[in-house]
Protein backbone atom coordinates (compact mmCIF):
# COMPACT_ATOMS: atom_id res chain seq x y z
CA UNK A 1 0.00 0.00 0.00
CA UNK A 2 1.29 3.38 -0.98
CA UNK A 3 -0.60 6.44 0.20
CA UNK A 4 -3.78 4.40 0.79
CA UNK A 5 -3.66 2.93 -2.74
CA UNK A 6 -3.20 -0.79 -3.24
CA UNK A 7 -0.42 -1.53 -5.71
CA UNK A 8 -0.03 -4.99 -7.14
CA UNK A 9 3.09 -6.15 -8.84
CA UNK A 10 2.77 -6.55 -12.61
CA UNK A 11 4.59 -9.03 -14.86
CA UNK A 12 5.36 -8.60 -18.53
CA UNK A 13 4.36 -11.46 -20.85
CA UNK A 14 5.75 -11.65 -24.37
CA UNK A 15 4.49 -14.25 -26.82
CA UNK A 16 3.43 -14.83 -30.38
CA UNK A 17 0.04 -16.09 -31.50
CA UNK A 18 -1.49 -17.24 -34.78
CA UNK A 19 -3.52 -14.96 -37.02
CA UNK A 20 -6.68 -16.80 -35.99
CA UNK A 21 -5.97 -16.19 -32.30
CA UNK A 22 -5.00 -12.57 -32.97
CA UNK A 23 -8.45 -12.06 -34.49
CA UNK A 24 -10.04 -13.68 -31.44
CA UNK A 25 -7.94 -11.47 -29.16
CA UNK A 26 -8.96 -8.33 -31.05
CA UNK A 27 -12.62 -9.36 -30.79
CA UNK A 28 -12.32 -9.83 -27.02
CA UNK A 29 -10.45 -6.54 -26.59
CA UNK A 30 -13.57 -4.82 -27.89
CA UNK A 31 -15.47 -6.26 -24.90
CA UNK A 32 -12.79 -6.15 -22.18
CA UNK A 33 -10.88 -3.04 -23.24
CA UNK A 34 -7.27 -4.26 -23.19
CA UNK A 35 -5.24 -7.31 -24.09
CA UNK A 36 -4.23 -7.54 -20.46
CA UNK A 37 -7.86 -7.68 -19.33
CA UNK A 38 -8.62 -10.40 -21.90
CA UNK A 39 -5.64 -12.51 -20.84
CA UNK A 40 -6.46 -12.13 -17.13
CA UNK A 41 -10.12 -13.06 -17.70
CA UNK A 42 -9.14 -16.11 -19.78
CA UNK A 43 -6.74 -17.30 -17.06
CA UNK A 44 -9.42 -16.88 -14.37
CA UNK A 45 -11.91 -18.90 -16.44
CA UNK A 46 -9.38 -21.70 -16.92
CA UNK A 47 -8.38 -21.65 -13.26
CA UNK A 48 -12.02 -21.93 -12.12
CA UNK A 49 -12.54 -24.99 -14.27
CA UNK A 50 -15.08 -23.22 -16.48
CA UNK A 51 -13.46 -24.29 -19.70
CA UNK A 52 -15.30 -23.11 -22.78
CA UNK A 53 -17.13 -26.03 -24.31
CA UNK A 54 -16.95 -28.07 -21.09
CA UNK A 55 -20.17 -29.99 -20.54
CA UNK A 56 -22.00 -30.44 -17.25
CA UNK A 57 -22.51 -33.95 -15.91
CA UNK A 58 -26.09 -33.91 -17.19
CA UNK A 59 -24.93 -32.80 -20.65
CA UNK A 60 -22.27 -35.53 -20.77
CA UNK A 61 -24.87 -38.17 -19.88
CA UNK A 62 -27.35 -36.78 -22.42
CA UNK A 63 -24.69 -36.88 -25.12
CA UNK A 64 -23.75 -40.47 -24.27
CA UNK A 65 -27.42 -41.51 -24.18
CA UNK A 66 -28.16 -39.73 -27.44
CA UNK A 67 -25.36 -41.55 -29.21
CA UNK A 68 -26.72 -44.90 -28.03
CA UNK A 69 -30.48 -44.42 -28.38
CA UNK A 70 -31.00 -41.60 -30.86
CA UNK A 71 -33.11 -43.80 -33.13
CA UNK A 72 -35.74 -44.47 -30.43
CA UNK A 73 -36.00 -41.11 -28.66
CA UNK A 74 -39.12 -39.02 -29.14
CA UNK A 75 -39.26 -35.44 -27.88
CA UNK A 76 -42.46 -33.53 -27.16
CA UNK A 77 -43.06 -29.81 -26.68
CA UNK A 78 -43.81 -28.91 -23.05
CA UNK A 79 -47.53 -28.26 -23.66
CA UNK A 80 -47.95 -31.62 -25.43
CA UNK A 81 -46.08 -33.33 -22.58
CA UNK A 82 -48.49 -31.68 -20.11
CA UNK A 83 -51.47 -32.91 -22.16
CA UNK A 84 -50.07 -36.45 -22.29
CA UNK A 85 -49.44 -36.41 -18.54
CA UNK A 86 -52.99 -35.20 -17.89
CA UNK A 87 -54.43 -38.17 -19.76
CA UNK A 88 -52.11 -40.96 -18.60
CA UNK A 89 -53.47 -43.89 -16.61
CA UNK A 90 -51.42 -43.49 -13.43
CA UNK A 91 -52.14 -47.06 -12.27
CA UNK A 92 -50.70 -48.44 -15.53
CA UNK A 93 -47.79 -46.02 -15.27
CA UNK A 94 -47.02 -47.26 -11.74
CA UNK A 95 -47.16 -50.91 -12.87
CA UNK A 96 -44.78 -50.11 -15.72
CA UNK A 97 -42.29 -48.38 -13.40
CA UNK A 98 -42.44 -51.28 -10.93
CA UNK A 99 -41.66 -53.70 -13.76
CA UNK A 100 -38.87 -51.81 -15.52
CA UNK A 101 -37.42 -49.87 -12.55
CA UNK A 102 -36.59 -47.02 -14.90
CA UNK A 103 -34.75 -44.69 -12.51
CA UNK A 104 -32.72 -47.55 -11.06
CA UNK A 105 -31.74 -48.71 -14.55
CA UNK A 106 -30.76 -45.19 -15.66
CA UNK A 107 -28.70 -44.54 -12.52
CA UNK A 108 -26.91 -47.87 -12.78
CA UNK A 109 -26.23 -47.23 -16.46
CA UNK A 110 -24.94 -43.69 -15.84
CA UNK A 111 -22.59 -44.66 -13.02
CA UNK A 112 -21.70 -48.17 -14.21
CA UNK A 113 -22.42 -49.98 -10.96
CA UNK A 114 -25.23 -51.88 -9.25
CA UNK A 115 -27.61 -49.99 -6.98
CA UNK A 116 -26.47 -51.92 -3.90
CA UNK A 117 -22.93 -50.59 -4.41
CA UNK A 118 -23.99 -46.93 -4.17
CA UNK A 119 -23.53 -44.89 -1.05
CA UNK A 120 -26.60 -42.92 -0.05
CA UNK A 121 -24.90 -39.69 -1.17
CA UNK A 122 -24.20 -41.25 -4.58
CA UNK A 123 -27.81 -42.41 -4.84
CA UNK A 124 -29.09 -38.91 -4.07
CA UNK A 125 -26.72 -37.42 -6.66
CA UNK A 126 -27.84 -40.02 -9.22
CA UNK A 127 -31.52 -39.32 -8.57
CA UNK A 128 -30.98 -35.56 -8.90
CA UNK A 129 -28.97 -35.97 -12.11
CA UNK A 130 -31.68 -38.21 -13.55
CA UNK A 131 -34.40 -35.69 -12.65
CA UNK A 132 -32.44 -32.93 -14.38
CA UNK A 133 -31.93 -35.09 -17.46
CA UNK A 134 -35.66 -35.86 -17.72
CA UNK A 135 -36.38 -32.15 -18.11
CA UNK A 136 -39.85 -32.17 -16.56
CA UNK A 137 -38.96 -29.91 -13.63
CA UNK A 138 -38.14 -26.21 -13.42
CA UNK A 139 -36.06 -26.30 -10.26
CA UNK A 140 -34.24 -28.96 -8.26
CA UNK A 141 -32.91 -28.21 -4.79
CA UNK A 142 -31.18 -30.66 -2.50
CA UNK A 143 -30.04 -29.97 1.02
CA UNK A 144 -28.25 -32.26 3.41
CA UNK A 145 -29.30 -32.21 7.04
CA UNK A 146 -27.78 -34.06 9.99
CA UNK A 147 -30.04 -37.11 9.64
CA UNK A 148 -31.56 -36.78 6.15
CA UNK A 149 -31.47 -35.32 2.64
CA UNK A 150 -34.23 -33.11 1.31
CA UNK A 151 -35.03 -32.89 -2.38
CA UNK A 152 -37.46 -30.18 -3.49
CA UNK A 153 -38.72 -29.98 -7.08
CA UNK A 154 -40.94 -27.45 -8.82
CA UNK A 155 -42.56 -27.74 -12.25
CA UNK A 156 -45.41 -26.46 -14.46
CA UNK A 157 -46.75 -29.73 -15.85
CA UNK A 158 -49.62 -30.41 -13.46
CA UNK A 159 -50.56 -32.92 -10.81
CA UNK A 160 -49.74 -36.01 -12.88
CA UNK A 161 -46.16 -34.81 -13.37
CA UNK A 162 -45.90 -34.64 -9.57
CA UNK A 163 -47.39 -38.12 -9.28
CA UNK A 164 -45.06 -39.54 -11.92
CA UNK A 165 -42.01 -38.00 -10.21
CA UNK A 166 -43.14 -39.58 -6.92
CA UNK A 167 -43.74 -42.99 -8.53
CA UNK A 168 -40.42 -43.09 -10.41
CA UNK A 169 -38.22 -41.90 -7.55
CA UNK A 170 -40.00 -43.80 -4.77
CA UNK A 171 -39.29 -46.92 -6.81
CA UNK A 172 -35.52 -46.41 -6.61
CA UNK A 173 -35.65 -45.48 -2.90
CA UNK A 174 -37.61 -48.66 -2.17
CA UNK A 175 -35.19 -50.78 -4.23
CA UNK A 176 -32.25 -49.25 -2.37
CA UNK A 177 -33.98 -49.95 0.96
CA UNK A 178 -33.78 -46.44 2.39
CA UNK A 179 -36.45 -44.90 4.61
CA UNK A 180 -38.08 -41.87 2.97
CA UNK A 181 -41.14 -39.63 2.94
CA UNK A 182 -42.68 -37.82 0.00
CA UNK A 183 -45.36 -35.21 -0.52
CA UNK A 184 -46.55 -33.41 -3.59
CA UNK A 185 -48.85 -30.75 -4.96
CA UNK A 186 -49.82 -29.60 -8.45
CA UNK A 187 -46.53 -27.69 -8.84
CA UNK A 188 -44.05 -29.27 -6.43
CA UNK A 189 -42.61 -32.49 -5.05
CA UNK A 190 -40.76 -32.95 -1.78
CA UNK A 191 -38.67 -35.98 -0.76
CA UNK A 192 -37.09 -36.53 2.64
CA UNK A 193 -34.57 -39.39 2.58
CA UNK A 194 -33.24 -40.56 5.92
CA UNK A 195 -29.60 -41.47 6.43
CA UNK A 196 -30.32 -44.34 8.86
Amino acid sequence: MVGGISISKKYRVNTTISIKHRELLDKQVEEYGTQQAVLEKALEILDNGNHPGQLSEEQEIWLRLYREVNDILVFFPRELTKLLLETVDMDEFQKHIQNVKQVQSVIEYNYKKHLCDFTLAELIKGVITNIKIQGSVDTVECTEKEDHYQIYLTHRLGINDSKSLIIMNESVFKSYGVKFESTYSKRSVFFKIYKN
